[in-house]
């Protein structure tokens, strides 16, 4: 399959290098930072488990008509450049290609349906501890990589199917979905809250989690959330809260959201995407949501732009 891949950062290029060396033809579309290591260097995979492999891509370019149409689109930017980087990626869309956001959120889907046009986003949850050591070598922590994708009405199409065949053929566990939306709005409730929660305490999982107060503080930020996802329309119920917090309670103790690094080391950040989200829905459908406020709020000093 001719696939396009949008952004080169932790995720686009794990799954670059692995469609590549499943027999893909994959052409990544990224900064200019990233094309000459790509070009020259190849792509680098490193594993936890000390595996270190190289691959050549298909192409490397910072503008999408020199690309070209591609059978399937992979997006892998930040929640916050979906808009933009969807904008600039029309040269790679026939009419029915399907658009996979692997962003944590839940509007992805919209700013595609804004960029693009309507048609082509599908819905999509990843799950995958990668991050970029510098332009063209990816690092795999470990753990099995897996997407959940579907259309979002829950049709079961054949570009469904055939994109699960060929993520499942490149050693990432894919599961098609006939409510994505509710997969998404599950996965948004964790993120936000414990990110949330552990930027303003500026502590690792494991503390946030092990103290009486701060702990109810992620089950009721995540209670939030439900209840917002249940007025935008996902199927969220108390047994997800439970199912969620022992997500929660399996990471390693040491961990930290994303959000939270970002937020510590003064690099831009995904707040105004995650709890910033939570927020303008909660207010567009008249639901209290005074924790995320109180997170976003807070947080939003720490911002860079």
């Amino acid at each position: 399959m001719r696939i396009g891949i949008i952004g080169a950062g932790g995720v686009g290029a794990y799954f670059a290098s692995a469609l590549t060396v499943a027999g893909h033809e994959v052409h990544v579309l990224s900064t200019p930072r990233h094309v000459q290591p790509l070009t020259v260097q190849g792509l680098r995979l490193t594993t936890g488990d000390g595996q270190d492999s190289t691959v050549a891509l298909a192409g490397v370019a910072t503008d999408a008509e020199s690309i070209g149409g591609c059978e399937a689109v992979i997006l892998a930017c930040k929640a916050g450049q979906v808009h933009d980087a969807m904008t600039a990626a029309g040269p790679l869309l026939g009419k029915n290609t399907p658009v996979l956001p692997l962003q944590n959120g839940v509007t992805a889907a919209e700013q595609i349906h804004r960029a693009v046009g309507a048609g082509h986003a599908l819905g999509g949850v990843c799950m995958i501890i990668s991050y970029l050591v510098e332009p063209g070598h990816v690092h795999h922590v470990g753990g099995q990589p897996a997407v959940t994708l579907g259309e979002l009405d829950g049709a079961a199409t054949s570009r469904v199917r055939d994109l699960k065949a060929v993520l499942d053929g490149a050693g990432i566990t894919a599961t098609v979905s006939s409510d994505i939306s509710t997969d998404m709005w599950r996965k948004f409730m964790l993120i936000t809250s414990y990110g949330g929660v552990g930027a303003l305490c500026r502590k690792p999982v494991g503390e946030v989690r092990s103290h009486p107060h701060t702990r109810r503080l992620v089950q009721d930020a995540m209670a939030e959330v439900a209840a917002v996802g249940r007025a935008a329309g996902a199927n969220l119920t108390e047994a997800d809260i439970q199912i969620t917090m022992s997500q929660y309670d399996a990471f390693t103790p040491d961990s930290t959201a994303s959000m939270q690094r970002d937020l510590a080391a003064g690099r831009p950040s995904e707040l105004d995407e995650q709890n910033g989200t939570v927020v303008r829905i909660a207010q567009h459908h008249g639901i209290p949501a005074p924790i995320h406020t109180t997170i976003y709020r807070t947080l939003s000093i720490l911002e860079k732009s």
